[in-house]
This record gives C-alpha cells, structure tokens and sequence, in this order.
C-alpha cells in the first residue's frame, strides 16, 4: 500500500490480536500499527475467526504463511530470520537434477543412481540391459531398485534417501506419490519410448539435458463490468476467483468455458490504487490489450512461463 507500506489481511485462528503486537509471519515480521476489519473500520482488537487487515510489517509475506505474536521486537525479528534463512536453503538446495547435473559437470559424482519402475516384467529387463551398455568416463549409473508397477512413495523415499532419481517406462504417478515427490525434492521423470530414456541418461551423465519451458497457471478472475472500450485496449472490473491477477501477466480468455483469445494485462488497480498483484476474493481494475472484446461473465486466466532445468515431476510422450 502506498501509504501504509507491506500490508496483508489474515484470519485469526486462536486468540486475540491487537494494535502494537509485535509479530512475525513467515520471514516478515513487525509491529501492528493499524488493523481494519472486513468494512475497512479502524478496529483496536481481532477475535477469533475475524479477518482482519494489518499494517506495519518489514516485507510482504507469503500466502498462506503463518502469523504469530511474539513477546518482543527481537524475538519476532530473531523468529523471522530463521525462516528465511531455513527457505534460502531451501531454495539453493533445488532439486536432485539440478544437484546431479552440477556435481557431474564438476567431476564430483561417481554413481548415478536410479530407481527403475516398468508396466511389465519384458520391458523392465529389456531397458536394465539397455542401460547396462551405457559407458562414461566419469560416471557409473546404477539402478538400485527396479520393479513391476506404478510409482510409489517408497520408490521416492528411496531414491531421495539416495540422491537419485525416479525414471519409469509405461506407468503413472499416483497423486499421493506427486506430492511426496515435491515434498522431497526428487525428480521422477515417466517415458512411453525406450530409446528417450536411455538418450535422457546419456544426457544427464554429460550434465546437459535440456531444461523445459513450463507454464503456470496464476489464477482465474471473473470479467463482472466494462467500463471504457477502444480498439484493442478496456478497462475492466473483475472479481479473482482463485488464485491471484499478476500485472502484466498474459492471460487466456474463456466464455462459456471455450477459449476465444487472449491478452494482456496493462495494468492492475485494487481500489484507487495501482498493485503488482490481487489475490483470491478481491475485486481488481484491469486495464487489459487483446484482439478480444470483453463481456461480462467472461473468464480470464493469467499464467507465466518459467525455464527449469527437468526439476519438477513430468513426463516424457
């Protein structure tokens, strides 16, 4: 907020919350300088199941993270670095890929380890021959468990308790096990062809598999009024329905759930002031540029392209 710096608005869960509490959330932390209830009133004190608006924090948290009052200043400041410091770690941690691509390039792996899974005992044994005959100078690979079947959770706790990977042929991923994979930063990567398995593996003990273009989906917003139309540029009013609306993303516009173009956003307003972004049940102004004339009812989806280095749960057509 302009006038009030990082802001956020929070539920109280348990207890009460009121002016001057010194508090962390995530690795932000601060003292409460102002507080406004569900009608923007100024209010002193937040109960239990009351969402309030708060001011007067270092940055601007994370959706979703939690806020806790804390004793002193210190003590919050002291809370909010040790998160940050747990999630910058995290953060250069990466993914088992990345680590194996980077320890390959500089000569510091021996052994690449993989957890093998396969539709049928025939195409299991013809791919462990097949990556037997695989030579390096510099790198082993090893399958260190191999089996019938769909991916499980044990097949990710074994490859992470490894530092491998999870590589099938003709099977699915259970979303149980998606999460598990995220959860413990291993790569499984699925393949329906032989011969992309085996040229990935080459690939990965020469350190240069290629990374991927992936997309993600910010959110959705609703189109509720259109106040001001030209050629290729409106001004709109939305409602975010999940998610959030970014500025400047691009977005997919769909009617009657069939997509009919797409745009860009120009620029995002909540209430009379700009925004980098609007979460979830929050009513934005959009300044839009597309080919597409906007109705009401009309539903936009905004999403970015990200390029990762094979970091993330996929599969291989």
């Amino acid at each position: 907020d302009l006038n009030l710096g990082s802001v956020a608005t929070i539920l109280v869960n348990t207890g009460t919350l009121s002016i001057m509490d010194n508090i962390c959330v995530g690795s932000a932390y601060g003292r409460i300088k102002l507080m406004k209830d569900y009608t923007g009133k100024n209010v002193k004190k937040a109960a239990p199941s009351m969402p309030v608006l708060i001011a007067g924090l270092s940055e601007t948290p994370v959706s979703g993270d939690i806020l806790q009052v804390c004793k002193t200043d210190k003590e919050a400041r002291v809370q909010a670095l040790n998160v940050a410091t747990i999630r910058k770690a995290e953060n250069e941690r990466g993914s088992v890929m990345t680590q194996i691509i980077s320890q390959i390039s500089a000569g510091e792996l021996k052994t690449l380890k993989i957890v093998l899974k396969a539709d049928a005992k025939g195409s299991l044994e013809a791919i462990k021959d097949s990556i037997a005959k695989i030579k390096s100078d510099t790198v082993a690979v090893k399958i260190i468990h191999s089996g019938v079947g769909n991916v499980s959770e044990s097949d990710v706790m074994m490859a992470s308790a490894s530092q491998g990977l999870v590589m099938g042929f003709h099977v699915a991923i259970p979303a149980q096990v998606k999460k598990a994979a995220e959860r413990e930063k291993t790569d499984i990567v699925l393949y329906t062809v032989i011969y992309d398995l085996l040229d990935n593996i080459e690939k990965i003990l020469t350190g240069m598999l290629e990374p991927e273009i992936v997309e993600v989906i910010l959110g959705r917003a609703e189109v509720k009024q259109v106040f001001f139309t030209k050629k290729k540029e409106m001004i709109i009013g939305c409602k975010v329905k999940n998610g959030k609306m970014v500025n400047r993303a691009k977005f997919r516009i769909f009617r009657e759930e069939e997509k009919v173009g797409e745009g860009e956003i120009l620029s995002l307003q909540k209430g009379q002031d700009n925004a980098k972004e609007v979460m979830e049940g929050n009513d934005c102004g959009i300044k839009f540029k597309g080919d597409v004339q906007l109705q009401e009812g009309d539903i936009l989806e905004p999403y970015t392209q990200e390029e990762r280095q094979r970091t993330l749960v996929q599969e291989n057509a």
